[in-house]
């Protein structure tokens, strides 16, 4: 098998479709969803949460098995059924069109797989394993879970902040990622997590302003 290249695709407003509609189709919808893809589901059956989406006007819909064509104008493809010769079909037309294309459980038939994810807000963890042991991919999810917890969601937010008054504040490009590797690196994170400190901003901003005094 090939080595897959890591990239984060931005598929806001893009055109993603998913072939099938059980509980698999449905996860694949909703990832999609969630980063802003325009989503449309060809599948003669839906699962209750699809078919509310339907309802909403949330995804479009083509109520019956996908026919070579259907394709035309993705940004990307699943493929999330049992039916080989419909997961063929989808491969040859996306191969021909030079469409991504994700086989659900299907790697070695896929030009992109989806790792395993962590979201806390805007830190997105990925791990993959290129296919070869999802259950490893889990393992690993698992502990870094526990290592990463919803106390980053907050503090990648202020990091983002800090970063942005020191590139109004500092000239010196060097002096800049000096002061947030220091802020980075200080156990502040770690502390909060403990809590052995609870305002988070305050310790942050306390500490950025002691670094550029010095």
């Amino acid at each position: 098998m090939d080595s897959y290249y890591p990239i984060m695709l931005n598929i806001s407003g893009k055109l993603c479709k998913v072939i099938g509609g059980g509980k698999v189709a449905e996860r694949k919808v909703n990832s999609l969803l969630e980063c802003g893809g325009e989503v449309e589901v060809i599948s003669p059956i839906l699962t209750r949460e699809l078919e509310k989406y339907a309802k909403e006007g949330v995804i479009s819909v083509k109520r019956r098995k996908y026919v070579y064509g259907d394709l035309e104008g993705s940004f990307l493809v699943f493929a999330a059924t049992n039916d080989e010769k419909t997961n063929e079909e989808c491969l040859r037309e996306c191969r021909e069109k030079d469409i991504l294309l994700n086989i659900v459980d299907k790697p070695d038939k896929c030009n992109f797989i989806v790792p395993s994810k962590i979201q806390r807000g805007d830190l997105t963890i990925t791990i993959s394993t290129n296919g070869k042991s999802p259950a490893l991919s889990k393992k690993i999810k698992e502990e870094l879970e526990a290592l990463y917890s919803e106390k980053y969601i907050e503090y990648v937010n202020l990091l983002g902040e800090i970063r942005k008054r020191v590139k109004m504040e500092i000239a010196d490009i060097n002096k800049r990622r000096d002061i947030m590797l220091k802020i980075i690196n200080s156990g502040i994170i770690d502390k909060y997590i403990g809590g052995k400190i609870n305002d988070l901003k305050k310790e942050l901003y306390d500490f950025y302003k002691k670094l550029i005094m010095d």
